[in-house]
């Protein structure tokens, strides 16, 4: 018998169709479960009849999470062994026999800072208008054009993204009512996935990707340029994870922009460019100060 065990505390018997479509993946082709325990803060809960096993990653558990997993624990090592299965920097094994000791290892995992040399997604953001006056390349072209033209959208600029070629790596992603930022298109220029495209993809929440904690990552820079209206730019670098794949580093400047429609609507663009000689100092990722 198996259980997933969310950052709220709520138990889930899995597999749990229900569950698979809040993640993002209805069908998966891959191991959900196993994703969910290294890269979401979920538990991994595996009853045998020979022991128990809780499957996690280090650091990441909620207190909610483990006080679901308490008077559990309490009975579990009652019946046998509970192994936990732990990632910190590698996958690690511990055994134990009786609860109090455990629990008080569970305790101290869940609070546990992995040791890594860097974040997975970092960010430079800079002052626009500073920006502006150091750079020059088709992004700041875009910027410019979005301050000329009163940040309204209109056929000149989707001219200037063909122009410049930006069209291939531009998103663009329209709010619903509902507070989801979906794509509405967007070019093909974006491959860090395989089997993936946001190209493909129109009416897609943002979010929706196979690295669900990089596109939620990505997701709330778009909503803060979409909630104040300041542009964001952005040097990046990101290590991004695909289920089943080794993951890939993507060094690149981006440049998010809210425009107003002529009807009255509203509209985001993500435009960047690749930079393989992006280096972010590993205190960067706060954004300016303005």
């Amino acid at each position: 018998m198996e259980y997933l065990i969310d950052p709220s505390g709520r138990w889930w018997r899995w597999p749990s169709f229900v569950l698979a479509e809040q993640l993002g993946y209805s069908d998966p082709d891959f191991d959900l479960a196993g994703y969910a325990a290294r890269n979401l803060g979920y538990v991994w809960v595996l009853q045998q009849p020979e022991a128990t096993f809780l499957q996690f990653r280090a650091g990441m558990i909620s207190p909610a999470a483990v006080n679901a997993l308490r008077p559990y624990l309490q009975k579990a090592v009652k019946a046998g062994p509970v192994g936990l299965v732990y990632f910190a920097s590698g996958w690690l094994e511990e055994a134990f026999a009786q609860s109090e000791p455990l629990i008080a290892r569970l305790d101290e995992l869940a609070s546990f800072i992995e040791p890594r040399s860097r974040d997975l997604f970092i960010r430079k953001s800079y002052n626009p208008w500073q920006w502006l006056q150091d750079c020059s390349d088709d992004l700041t072209g875009l910027f410019t054009l979005w301050r000329a033209v009163g940040e309204v959208f209109s056929d000149p600029i989707q001219a200037y993204l063909q122009r410049t070629g930006l069209a291939s790596r531009t998103v663009f992603v329209r709010p619903n009512p509902y507070g989801e930022l979906l794509v509405q298109n967007s070019g093909a220029g974006f491959t860090v996935y395989d089997g993936f495209s946001f190209h493909v993809a129109e009416g897609r929440k943002l979010e929706d990707q196979p690295d669900r904690a990089y596109g939620r990552w990505v997701r709330e820079a778009y909503a803060a340029a979409l909630h104040d209206g300041d542009p964001r730019i952005d040097d990046i670098d990101a290590i991004v994870e695909q289920p089943d794949h080794d993951p890939r580093r993507r060094r690149y400047r981006r440049v998010i922009l809210r425009w107003r429609e002529p009807n009255g609507g509203m509209i985001l663009t993500g435009s960047s460019l690749l930079n393989q000689n992006i280096a972010i100092p590993l205190d960067f990722g706060r954004p300016y100060s303005s």
